[in-house]
């Protein structure tokens, strides 16, 4: 939790900023939103899966400096993968994020080609 916050503070997060999770009910999500607090960042958690229309009125309303997702999220047997969602959503929105964080699960590839990967481990960015 504290090396993903001290990665949010290098992506220039910093106290009072906004931060969107917008990740499945995984253990990284609790991390992401331990490593707001701990800075000091208001975060604001979308549940994974929201259509990109109403993610892009959450990130409208929000104006996160950073949005964190997966690359998808499991319901039962079915796989939704979430990038797809979140770029559609980014588009449509007013306001657009500095930076996306994106957490690689085995389930789904990203298709995230040339971003870059972090010293986090599986947790990709996106500039």
């Amino acid at each position: 939790m504290s090396r993903f916050a001290g990665a949010l503070l290098s992506f220039g997060v910093t106290k009072g900023d906004t931060v969107i999770i917008y990740m499945p009910m995984i253990p990284e999500a609790m991390v992401a939103m331990l490593a707001c607090a701990r800075i000091g960042a208001v975060h604001s958690v979308v549940f994974g899966g929201f259509a990109p229309n109403e993610l892009a009125i959450r990130i409208d309303d929000a104006k996160p400096k950073v949005i964190i997702s997966a690359s998808c999220g499991i319901e039962g047997k079915k796989t939704l993968p979430y990038k797809p969602l979140l770029d559609e959503a980014i588009e449509i929105a007013a306001h657009k994020p500095e930076r996306c964080v994106i957490y690689q699960r085995p389930q789904v590839e990203s298709g995230a080609s040339g971003w870059p990967r972090s010293e986090l481990g599986r947790i990709r960015q996106r500039r």
